[in-house]
């Protein structure tokens, strides 16, 4: 009983150790536009830039993209959820090279 423990206890600790090993790739921006910068120019809000999060599917395209807040602007806000809608990213990748779905948060800075 004891080196049945012993054995398993050896399988647990070797399968954590090579799972804990395994490399993740982040996604990496392909096409990252700006959004039209022209609706700024009737903006007069205090916010400087606004935080935007979004999910990048396992084609590297943006979806669900969400403003963390809002720039008390409509036209600006959907100036920024368009743009970031339409950037690329090749995929995220698990530990055996396989595109996985990833989430991220980027910073819009509105001071342009």
């Amino acid at each position: 009983m004891k080196k049945l423990i012993i054995a398993c206890l050896g399988a647990f600790i070797l399968g954590t150790s090579i799972s804990y090993g395994a490399t993740y790739q982040s996604p990496i921006p392909v096409s990252t536009p700006s959004f039209d910068t022209d609706v700024l120019e009737h903006y007069n809000g205090d916010v400087e830039g606004i935080n935007v999060h979004f999910d990048i599917n396992k084609d590297g395209k943006v979806e669900n993209v969400e403003l963390q807040g809002s720039t008390g602007d409509w036209a600006v806000d959907t100036a920024i959820v368009e743009a970031v809608s339409t950037w690329r990213y090749v995929p995220a990748t698990d530990s055996a090279g396989n595109p996985v779905e990833a989430s991220k948060t980027e910073y819009i800075d509105l001071d342009v």
